[in-house]
């Protein structure tokens, strides 16, 4: 039977992935209270992305990690790390902060992307990596969650990290996430040649 449990959430127009380091800064009181309480007592607390009114209904826990910075007027900087993946069942916004009832869940089974479409990913995201001027990050293909790891390490749009948490199969999420990669790409390369075109009045000239 699939685990349950009452977490306090933290809506954020992001989303989590688990593994995935999350810098925040703290500033309301009541989400202050509730990240305090969560460190002090080793807790999760669940993040789900909100837009606007819309509260997503899949979403990732967190467990604090450390508090890097604390100031004067109570604020304070916080890493917290994905842990696990949950659906929820229905909020309660009675209490000071959100909260809702959530039905932890996993992959079904545990296929894995071969060889060959893992390598394909990596080289795409490396590719991305060096497009957005990121220091390189070195990515273990044997990593069960791979795609949860490079979803995490690269500016992906909230939208496509949406739709990966929410898949169910390794397989399906290292395929999907390396055509959006090569599709980030792609558009970069008709920019690059649409700016060429600008420059040379309506004429390509090779550089």
């Amino acid at each position: 039977m699939a685990e349950k449990a009452l977490l306090p959430m933290f809506p954020l127009d992001l989303v989590l992935m688990p593994t995935e380091i999350l810098r925040l800064h703290i500033f309301e009181l009541r989400y202050r209270k509730m990240i305090a309480a969560a460190h002090k007592n080793g807790s999760e607390f669940g993040i789900v992305r909100q837009v606007e009114e819309d509260l997503k209904r899949v979403g990732c826990a967190a467990k604090v990690r450390e508090v890097t910075a604390r100031f004067e007027d109570g604020h304070f900087n916080i890493r917290a790390m994905g842990t696990r993946r949950f659906a929820v069942r229905s909020f309660d916004s009675s209490d000071e902060c959100l909260h809702a009832l959530v039905e932890f869940f996993g992959d079904d089974g545990h296929a894995q992307a071969n060889a060959a479409t893992v390598a394909a990913l990596i080289t795409a995201a490396e590719q991305v990596q060096r497009l957005v001027g990121r220091g390189p990050a070195t990515w273990d293909p044997n990593h069960p969650w791979l795609s949860f790891r490079i979803s995490g390490d690269l500016p992906i749009d909230p939208v496509i990290k949406q739709k990966l948490l929410e898949m169910r199969n390794e397989v399906n999420r290292v395929r999907f996430l390396t055509g959006y990669l090569h599709g980030v790409m792609a558009k970069r390369d008709v920019r690059k040649q649409r700016e060429r075109l600008a420059r040379g009045n309506g004429q390509l000239r090779h550089s």
